[in-house]
C-alpha cells in the first residue's frame, strides 16, 4: 500500500514538472543525414526515444526467454526427456514381454539421461541375466556401482541373484554374506540367502535361517511351511546318506535332528515319512514301526501306509494285526490293501495275500501291485494267472508313461 501511494505521488510530481516545463516552450530536435532532415519537437523526440528503448528491452527480454529455460531450451529439454522416457518405457515393456536382449539394449542406452538411471540399469542387468548373458549383466551392475555409489547394496543383491540364476550359489553366498551384517532385516536379502543355501544344499545353515524368515515375514506363510518341510526332510535324509560315522553316532545325530524339529512339524506326514525311512536305515525297525503305527492312528496318509506295508518287521504277525484293525475303517483303501498283501506275502499267507492284492488292483491298477500279485500266484502254482498279472503290470506302466506325456 505504501509503495502504491509513493508511486502515485511520484507520478503527480512528474506530471506537474512536465506541465511547468512546457510553459517555457516545446523546443525542437533536428536530425540531418545526407539529404534527409527530420525536425520534431523535443517532447516528440523524447517519446520516440522512450518507445524505442522500451521496444529494444522487450526484444532483448523476449530473446532471452526464447533461448532460456522458459522457451526454446525448455522445449528442447522436455522433448529430449520425453524421448528418453519413451525409450525407458519401451525397454520396460520389452522386459515384461520377455524380449530380454532388446530390453537390455534400450535400457542401457537411455540410462545416463534417464530420470531414474538406477532403475534402468537394474532392469537392464536382469534382462541380460534372463537371456543368459551373465557377463553382460555383471558389467552393467559394475557400471551401476561405479556411477551411483549409493546403489552398492541394491547392485550387490542383483549381482548375487545373477549368480543364483547361473546356478553358482557359492559365488552368491560370498556377496550376500558380505552385506548381510549391515542389513539383517532386509527381506529380499534374506530370500536370496535362503535360495543360495537351498541350491548349495546346506540344510543346516538354511534351518538356522527359518526363524529370521518367519520373524521378518520375508516369505509367505505357505512358502515358509513348504520350506520348513523341505529343510527338515532333507536334514533327516542327508544325515543317513552320509557314509561317515558309526551306526551309533548316526542314531544319536538322528535323534538330535528329530528333537530340533518343532512339534508342529513333527506331525507333518512327509517329515514323519523321512524320519521313519531314516530309522529303518539305521536299523531301528521297532521304533520305525511304532512311529508309523502311532502316526497312522492319529492321521491317515497314503505315504505312511505304503511305508508300513514295506516295513520288514521283526514281528510281522503283530504288524498284520495292526493293519487288519485299520482295514475295518479303511476297507476300500487301495494303499492299505496293497500293504496287507505285502505283509501276508512275507508271512507266506498266500491265499490272504492273493485276495488283498487282487482287491487293491481292482480299486487302482498299479505296476507294483501287479508284480506282487504275480509273485504270489507263482508261489501257489498258477503260472497262467501269474503271466496275466505281469501283463497287467506292463499295461499299467505304459498307461502311466502316456499320462506323463
Amino acid at each position: 500500500m505504501r509503495k502504491l501511494l509513493l508511486l502515485l505521488v511520484l507520478a503527480l510530481f512528474v506530471g506537474a514538472l512536465a506541465v511547468w516545463v512546457l510553459q517555457f516552450g516545446s523546443g525542437y530536435v533536428l536530425l540531418s543525414f545526407a539529404e534527409f532532415t527530420i525536425e520534431m519537437s523535443v517532447w516528440t523526440g523524447l517519446l520516440i526515444y522512450v518507445a524505442a528503448t522500451a521496444l529494444l528491452f522487450w526484444l532483448l527480454l523476449t530473446w532471452r526467454w526464447i533461448m532460456g529455460a522458459g522457451g526454446f531450451r525448455f522445449w528442447w529439454r522436455n522433448r529430449r526427456n520425453a524421448r528418453i522416457q519413451n525409450q525407458t518405457a519401451e525397454g520396460l515393456l520389452l522386459f515384461a514381454g520377455d524380449d530380454w536382449p532388446e530390453a537390455a539394449k534400450l535400457l542401457c542406452q537411455s540410462a545416463d539421461k534417464s530420470s531414474m538411471p538406477v532403475v534402468n540399469l537394474l532392469f537392464a542387468a536382469r534382462a541380460a541375466a534372463d537371456s543368459e548373458q551373465f557377463d553382460q549383466a555383471r558389467q552393467i551392475l559394475q557400471r551401476l556401482k561405479n556411477s551411483y555409489p549409493k546403489s552398492h547394496f541394491i547392485a550387490d543383491k542383483a549381482l548375487a541373484e545373477c549368480y543364483l540364476l547361473e546356478e553358482q550359489p557359492e559365488e552368491a553366498l560370498k556377496i550376500l554374506q558380505g552385506i548381510y551384517g549391515n542389513n539383517p532385516r532386509d527381506k529380499a536379502l534374506l530370500r536370496l540367502l535362503a535360495d543360495a543355501h537351498y541350491l548349495s544344499e546346506d540344510w543346516v545353515a538354511l534351518q538356522k535361517m527359518l526363524r529370521d524368515l518367519k520373524r521378518f515375514q520375508a516369505i509367505s506363510d505357505l512358502d515358509l511351511a513348504s520350506l520348513e518341510q523341505d529343510v527338515y526332510c532333507n536334514l533327516l535324509d542327508s544325515l543317513v546318506a552320509d557314509k561317515s560315522g558309526s551306526l551309533g553316532e548316526k542314531r544319536a545325530q538322528l535323534e538330535d535332528i528329530w528333537h530340533l524339529i518343532p512339534r508342529k512339524q513333527q506331525r507333518d506326514p512327509l517329515i514323519i515319512a523321512s524320519y521313519a525311512d531314516s530309522l529303518g536305515r539305521v536299523q531301528q525297525g521297532e521304533k520305525q514301526q511304532a512311529l508309523l503305527t502311532k502316526s497312522l492312528n492319529r492321521q491317515w496318509h497314503a505315504l505312511l501306509v505304503a511305508q508300513f506295508g514295506e516295513l520288514e518287521s521283526a514281528s510281522p504277525e503283530k504288524q498284520l494285526a495292526v493293519a487288519e484293525k485299520w482295514f475295518v475303517q479303511h476297507s476300500d483303501d487301495a494303499d492299505l490293501l496293497l500293504a496287507l498283501g505285502q505283509i501276508c506275502q512275507r508271512l507266506q499267507f498266500w491265499g490272504k495275500a492273493k485276495d488283498y492284492l487282487t482287491a487293491a488292483l481292482k480299486l487302482r491298477p498299479s505296476v507294483q501291485g501287479s508284480i506282487y500279485l504275480a509273485n504270489v500266484l507263482e508261489k501257489i502254482g498258477d503260472n497262467n494267472a501269474s503271466a496275466e498279472a505281469y501283463k497287467q503290470g506292463l499295461l499299467a506302466a505304459l498307461n502311466a508313461e502316456q499320462e506323463k506325456e
